[in-house]
């Protein structure tokens, strides 16, 4: 798309009048833009996302979402780039966003469709107005993971509920340094190069969790993480703390709702079912972005 001009402004021939639509799962924020209005090399450039995302210079979000409709059929492909410009195979809450823009943009029949991610194919629905996703089966579970355990911190597990994450029970969520122990954990070297998300949870005495997500690509902590809701569910479940449906209380004050089911394929696998916010906030149209 070229280099920023000498200002930092990105060349408006390129992205100005682009419609996009700003949305949020549970206080978990994106960017939303039509594959239909832009070619989608632009609007998944790391340099536009960077500026898209920049919540002091751009429109502010955890990372950016590009539907991209099938011809003839009642399926979308969805792309997802988190804020830093990395693209991710999954996000839980900007499925559930999905789910509801694909409705508006007519793109779903009946408020059902096939969203197709990197991460496989994922049934979607609207009920009475809230998106609910049937994500691919969770066969990757370790309850336990041999890392040492900080201050508050009574277990962690890990588990592939689309992308990698860390579960961590801990005394209370709200008490956790997220920003502090967050990097530690998400980049142990025991995950690897990628690393993993974070999530700490803990009990309730409505009978909810509580849980806090360190959420790699963004950097830093969410207000929400559908993937994380599943992957810490997942673990209550396993670590027979919980039943299903599991009710996870978000840093937003949302809930998200996970129904697992066990897998008829693997054994100590997990068919999980997410059901959450997926609101439309503003609609607009870029005018200029700085770099």
């Amino acid at each position: 798309m070229g280099s920023a001009g000498p200002a930092g402004l990105f060349p408006t021939e390129a992205l100005s009048g682009i419609p996009f639509v700003k949305m949020t799962g549970s206080g978990n924020d994106f960017v939303f833009f039509d594959a239909r209005d832009a070619p989608l090399s632009l609007l998944t450039s790391p340099d536009v996302i960077r500026a898209i995302c920049n919540r002091n210079n751009g429109i502010g979000a955890d990372g950016i979402v590009v539907l991209e409709p099938i011809d003839g059929s009642s399926q979308a492909r969805v792309h997802y780039h988190n804020s830093d410009g990395t693209r991710a195979d999954l996000c839980g809450n900007a499925t559930l966003c999905s789910t509801t823009m694909t409705s508006e943009l007519g793109i779903s029949r009946d408020g059902t469709i096939s969203l197709l991610t990197p991460a496989g194919e994922i049934q979607s629905r609207l009920l009475d107005g809230i998106p609910e996703i049937d994500l691919q089966p969770v066969t990757e579970v370790r309850p336990t993971i041999d890392i040492d355990l900080a201050s508050g911190e009574q277990r962690i597990g890990f588990t592939l509920a689309g992308i990698p994450h860390l579960v961590v029970l801990c005394d209370a969520a709200e008490d956790v340094d997220v920003l502090k122990r967050g990097p530690t954990l998400r980049r142990h070297a025991i995950l690897g190069a990628p690393g993993a998300n974070v999530n700490w949870v803990s009990a309730r005495a409505d009978g909810r969790w509580r849980y806090r997500t360190f959420e790699r690509g963004v950097e830093g902590e969410t207000l929400a993480c559908g993937t994380g809701a599943v992957a810490t569910a997942v673990l209550l479940v396993t670590w027979q703390l919980s039943a299903s449906p599991v009710r996870i209380l978000t840093s937003s004050g949302r809930e998200l709702h996970v129904a697992l089911s066990a897998s008829q394929t693997v054994a100590g696998g997990f068919n999980p079912t997410l059901r959450g916010e997926g609101r439309v906030v503003f609609r607009g149209r870029i005018a200029t972005l700085i770099a």
